[in-house]
């Protein structure tokens, strides 16, 4: 869960992702359609994974909580990340679309000025448990509360306890320290699994930014010298070169497989980690180089589509799934961090992977970065294609973040 979708949004409230498997979806929404289990009282759009035990463990246990809660069903349809925005805006041009859905948070504004998202401001400030959301976690826009935040998201390098400790590495801390541990490392096993697609910059950004760059003040010799860092692993073979095709999800899968010492992953992969790794792992936060690396604060987002026949309904499905305790524990369990106050010391979040996830948020930036409107998702792209590109050995690391400054200096309002 990113979960982008994207962090996991904690100080703005907006926050992302979710990197989901690239599965095909037909047909959408509550008014009418093929979707999700054919039928159900609430239809909810969601982008979490069913191919990865955790996340279709997280959906099925959403449906048994809207259940329980309400005596009503939970339509959950599963729609690619990338495709979610789109198709909401689409159904939302024929006054349909779904009753609730969530989203990584860098097209909030996109989906405000087309219509496609409700303002359930009343329906909130008239929530029982609304003292224990903080207020980060309220997503407005001009005021009006658009969406909430059940639980936080970000990301951190994972390690393989076993592989450092044959060889001898102490887990980094700086730049440095982790390309000593790669050159060590060599080519006996994955020295690095990064996700490289190139759709959003969320998997470079604590790399980014680790070297001074900043999209406010966007310099080509802060973006270089981390892409060249980049570059020289790979083309050492420290990064596979088919990384920059890799999703998060596939990004972790392999590092669960074993053979992979490090990989950037989420909290929201514990789950993963849990099941599928036959080895000891743990976590530390991005390693720091000229400056200290920054994550993104990243969490589902949940909105409510604009065309619901029911907001009450809409929004009682809202505070079951993500907003009750039973919703945000089910999260913990895959995974991610509750945000309700009354849960900040639950058992779980003790654990000492969480603990790693929330030394690393203390140098966490808003998804939706202050200052920008929609123009920021296409300078994030910007970025993650020349990430992508520098990956794969296609192009000189200098003039690919020449290229991705340009860009986002033209985009610039």
């Amino acid at each position: 869960m990113y979960r982008f979708t994207e962090g996991r949004r904690r100080v703005a409230g907006v926050l992302t992702i979710a990197v989901a498997a690239a599965l095909a979806l037909s047909g959408c929404g509550s008014s009418g359609g093929p979707s999700g289990d054919g039928g159900g009282d609430v239809t909810f759009w969601h982008y979490y994974a069913q191919g990865i035990p955790a996340t279709k463990k997280f959906t099925a246990d959403l449906k048994d909580i809207y259940a329980k809660d309400t005596g009503k069903t939970l339509d959950a349809v599963f729609v690619p990340s990338d495709q979610l925005t789109q198709k909401v805006i689409a159904s939302a041009g024929s006054k349909e679309g779904p009753d609730v859905f969530v989203q990584g948070g860098s097209d909030l504004l996109q989906l405000v000025e087309a219509g496609a998202v409700a303002d359930f401001t009343s329906e909130f400030e008239a929530f029982k448990d609304k003292d224990q959301i903080p207020d980060s976690a309220v997503i407005r826009v001009d005021g009006k509360v658009y969406g909430v935040q059940g639980f936080a998201n970000t990301f951190a390098l994972w390690y393989n306890k076993d592989i450092l400790d044959e060889l001898g590495i102490a887990p980094p801390s700086t730049m440095d320290e982790l390309g000593a541990a790669l050159a060590k490392i060599g080519t006996k096993y994955v020295g690095l699994a990064l996700p490289g697609q190139g759709n959003q910059d969320g998997s470079s950004f604590s790399f980014i930014t680790a070297y001074g760059f900043d999209y406010s003040k966007p310099d080509a010799g802060a973006l270089g010298q981390s892409f060249s860092k980049i570059a020289e692993w790979s083309q050492k073979g420290y990064i596979p070169r088919d990384a920059a095709t890799w999703t998060g999800d596939v990004a972790f899968q392999k590092f669960t497989a074993g053979g992979v010492a490090f990989v950037l992953g989420g909290n929201w992969q514990y789950g993963n980690a849990k099941t599928a790794a036959k080895f000891a792992y743990g976590a530390i936060p991005v390693p720091d180089a000229t400056h200290t690396a920054q994550v993104y604060l990243l969490g589902d987002n949940v909105h409510m589509g604009a065309f619901t026949k029911d907001k009450k309904t809409a929004f009682d499905a809202i505070a079951s799934l993500f907003l009750s305790k039973e919703g945000e524990l089910a999260a913990l369990e895959a995974g991610s961090m509750p945000l309700r106050k009354d849960l900040a010391d639950t058992p779980g979040m003790q654990d000492p992977i969480y603990a790693q996830f929330k030394k690393a948020l203390e140098h966490g930036q808003p998804y939706l970065l202050p200052g920008f409107g929609t123009e920021l998702t296409e300078m994030r792209t910007a970025v993650g294609q020349a990430w992508s590109s520098v990956i794969a050995g296609q192009a000189d690391p200098k003039e690919a973040a020449k290229s991705a400054v340009d860009a986002i200096n033209r985009l610039k309002k």
